[in-house]
């Protein structure tokens, strides 16, 4: 006779972002046990690359690079369910857009070789209409203002390619790309040394 196994605990769909997943396991249902042998089943995954566990709230944390891969992860061990209700249809919502968006953009970029991505068009379609408008209108403030338009497509832009987006640099970087040594450095005030 095999061992059988015991059931999925249920956890509820918390947050889910690009990369991240957190859901909850309910108080009646959390144990150290149970928690620690979900953490070792997902630690297992292949897609998944950090799984943080919280007994003492029921949470969940899962990292990885995709986010369906991680939901795949996560169904495989928990019995997941969404909230119900309005507060749980804006997030679906946004996921079904943004997975036809880039199901859109993936065809397009099929279709052309890679040349065309909405990942610029977008952009360059707001700039070129809002440079348009400036050109027609003038600096007058009509029904979409050519400011408005160059603004969105930036911003769009910036959003898409989130590494050409500006970052503060910590203090210590910068400290080090100036060429400035640990010893160079002022010492923390009152001039004690750190232990």
């Amino acid at each position: 006779m095999g061992v059988t196994e015991p059931p999925k605990l249920p956890a509820q769909l918390e947050h889910s972002s690009h990369g991240r997943i957190r859901v909850r396991v309910p108080r009646h249902h959390r144990t150290e046990v149970a928690l620690r042998r979900v953490q070792r089943q997902l630690e297992a995954q292949a897609a998944v690359s950090r799984v943080s566990v919280n007994a003492r709230s029921g949470s969940v944390l899962l990292e990885g690079d995709h986010t369906d891969t991680l939901r795949r992860a996560l169904y495989e061990v928990l019995d997941i369910f969404e909230r119900a209700g309005p507060e749980g249809a804006p997030e679906a919502g946004v996921e079904t857009a943004v997975s036809l968006v880039k199901g859109v953009d993936q065809r397009l970029m099929e279709l052309t070789d890679g040349k065309l991505s909405l990942r610029w068009l977008v952009p360059a379609g707001f700039i070129t209409v809002g440079i348009r408008q400036l050109l027609a209108q003038g600096f007058t403030l009509g029904s979409v203002p050519w400011y408005v338009l160059i603004y969105y497509g930036l911003d769009s832009f910036l959003k898409l390619y989130p590494e050409h987006a500006p970052h503060a640099r910590p203090r210590l970087e910068m400290l080090t790309k100036a060429g400035i040594a640990d010893q160079e450095r002022p010492e923390p005030a009152g001039g004690a040394e750190e232990a």
